[in-house]
């Protein structure tokens, strides 16, 4: 690690502002680029680094134990990603479980809910291209692996990550714009 990047740890680890944005304006961008290639979604990425930033500010005195201040940064990406999409995958199996158990609903209006958003995710499924509406449908309708599909279609498991990485981007997106709307 170069002499004047321990300076700077030292300087954010003891509160020094400036030295903390000399660290940000140097590696957000080149984190938002990192965070974008795994997620698909710039917006989400630049939250995400945000969040990192955040954190490293307010864990500072950690700073001082750094070996690359780089290296931490893309690990405490990773993990981000990683749990951005743990997170997602627990609310797209709870979604999933609340949509097929709709027609029990306790009200008319939990099954009208239930209903409009079958529809909201069927519209938006609908308006994707050929091939993600395939990789969604063969994933979440038919339950297929990502490697099961990847062999059916003879594409890569990768383009099949890619493809699900971003209709699930567009379905939460709209899916929260709806919710966003439905409850205002």
């Amino acid at each position: 690690m170069e002499k004047t990047e321990t300076h700077i740890l030292t300087e954010i680890a003891a509160g020094n502002k400036l030295a903390f944005e000399q660290l940000f304006f140097q590696y957000q961008p080149q984190l938002v680029a990192f965070l974008t290639g795994l997620t698909h979604d710039p917006e989400l990425s630049r939250d995400m680094a945000q969040e990192i930033f955040l954190s490293i500010w307010n864990e500072r005195k950690k700073l001082e134990q750094i070996k690359s201040i780089s290296a931490y940064l893309y690990q405490m990406a990773r993990y981000k990603v990683y749990d951005y999409f743990d997170h997602l995958s627990v609310t797209e199996q709870y979604t999933q479980e609340y949509l097929k158990n709709g027609s029990g609903a306790e009200s008319m209006e939990e099954w009208l809910f239930t209903r409009e958003l079958q529809a909201l995710i069927q519209e938006t499924v609908n308006r994707m291209s050929p091939q993600r509406q395939l990789v969604y449908r063969m994933s979440r309708e038919k339950g297929l692996s990502n490697e099961e599909i990847a062999l059916r279609l003879n594409i890569s498991k990768r383009t099949v990550e890619n493809h699900l990485t971003a209709a699930l981007g567009i379905l939460r997106k709209v899916i929260y714009v709806w919710i966003l709307l439905t409850i205002s």
